[in-house]
């Protein structure tokens, strides 16, 4: 556990050295592991940034793990064009196909970072209008995106090679139910982007307090990484000076989670300015926290962010939320589904309601029908006069062994 934690902190040395363009420490003591190093970097997005701090190391690292680092860099490096292009494809189709979107997450975040392959892109993610995600769904497939699942939130994910991720959201959920009430509005109500139609945006302020929100959650359910800590320092340090802070820490206040987001700031200025406070206790809880993905610092934690008492909720909303979605697709099947079922849909599809019904009423004939048929068994079973089941086979038993001589 020791050298876990010494290992986690010279990672943070590292990336840290290396955001300030300046030498990292070389690594001195045999009982660290690089390779623990390069899957501790790679679990918090950030073994591509790490490879401009090992670039410089000599016989202290061996080729092998050398070899992991510069293989992370150049796949970044490789899809900083692809996801550029991917992002520029999709603004197009959804604009071509009128539908009402923000960029939540996307290529804009790696220009906070001196260099933009630094910035690992794991998806791009995309809120859309309610009801327009089987349009969404439609415009993937015509551009020839597989859908995948989604472990990490309830957004639609899909891939395309060479390895661009694309999730879209049809509502912002968060474990703070106040937040989502926050950011509930519609779509078209948001800022538009120049040059766009149907592209919206946050102002600067709803940014950022997009991105505590995410990070808090992300936090609270264990899921924080180093990545996660330096894209809300690079963004509040990149736009220090424009923001309305009255006004965010107003609206932090009221939604309950202003100290949990000027610790995590504090603690980005810890990592990667080198400040120092007055109460490290709390900072070396939330780093506990971060780098061992929730099993340490959960006390201290808990102080500075009670959302992590909500988790338990946010799961069983979850949960309820899934119980709901089975519930709808039994009652509203997927339009190709009916397709099988009632061709004329296919000349027709503004009968899908119509169909919906049908299907329904024939469900219900059905149980019906099943239901009166077990009661008229249960009913001819007690009429039926006492030894008349044995006698029945016994007569069948002869008339077999009589067929099977006569054969």
């Amino acid at each position: 556990m020791y050298m876990m934690q010494q290992e986690s902190r010279y990672l943070l040395m590292l990336v840290s050295a290396v955001m300030n363009q300046k030498k990292a420490p070389v690594l001195t003591g045999g009982m660290m592991s690089w390779r623990n190093i390069y899957h501790l970097a790679e679990t918090n997005q950030v073994a591509s940034l790490s490879w401009l701090g090992v670039l410089g190391f000599g016989a202290e690292i061996d080729k092998s793990i050398r070899d992991l680092f510069f293989e992370s860099y150049q796949r970044e490096l490789k899809n900083t064009a692809g996801y550029q292009s991917a992002q520029e494809v999709m603004f197009w189709q959804l604009e071509r196909n009128r539908i009402h979107f923000i960029l939540l997450e996307g290529t804009e975040l790696r220009a906070l970072y001196p260099h933009k392959e630094m910035r690992k892109m794991d998806r791009i993610r995309i809120w859309v209008s309610k009801g327009d995600l089987h349009r969404v769904d439609e415009i993937m497939t015509r551009m020839d995106y597989e859908r995948q699942e989604n472990r990490e939130d309830d957004g639609i994910l899909y891939y395309k090679i060479p390895g661009i991720y694309v999730a879209f959201y049809e509502k912002l959920r968060f474990v703070n139910r106040r937040l989502e009430r926050y950011f509930d509005s519609p779509i078209r109500m948001f800022s538009k982007v120049k040059g766009y139609r149907w592209l919206r945006s946050f102002d600067k302020e709803e940014a950022y307090i997009y991105m505590a929100g995410r990070a808090a959650s992300e936090y609270a359910l264990g899921r924080a990484g180093i990545r996660t800590v330096l894209d809300f320092y690079l963004y509040g340090k990149a736009h220090q000076e424009e923001l309305n802070w009255p006004y965010i820490d107003k609206t932090l206040k009221r939604l309950k989670f202003l100290e949990f987001s000027e610790h995590l700031r504090k603690l980005g200025n810890i990592w990667f300015s080198n400040e120092i406070s007055d109460n490290m206790e709390i900072y070396n809880g939330m780093e506990a926290y971060i780098l061992s993905k929730g099993k340490e610092g959960r006390q201290i934690s808990g102080q500075i962010l009670p959302l992590l008492q909500d988790v338990a909720d946010f799961y069983k909303r979850d949960r309820k939320s899934e119980w709901m979605n089975r519930e709808k697709e039994c009652l509203f099947p997927p339009k190709e589904y009916m397709d099988g079922l009632f061709p004329v849909l296919k000349k027709f599809p503004w009968l899908y309601s119509v169909c919906c019904l049908v299907r329904l009423k024939r469900i219900w004939y059905s149980r019906i029908k099943q239901s009166f048929a077990e009661k008229r068994e249960q009913i001819r079973q007690k009429l039926r006069p006492a030894g008349s089941t044995e006698e029945g086979t016994t007569d069948s038993q002869k008339d077999n062994e009589n067929n099977i001589r006569m054969e």
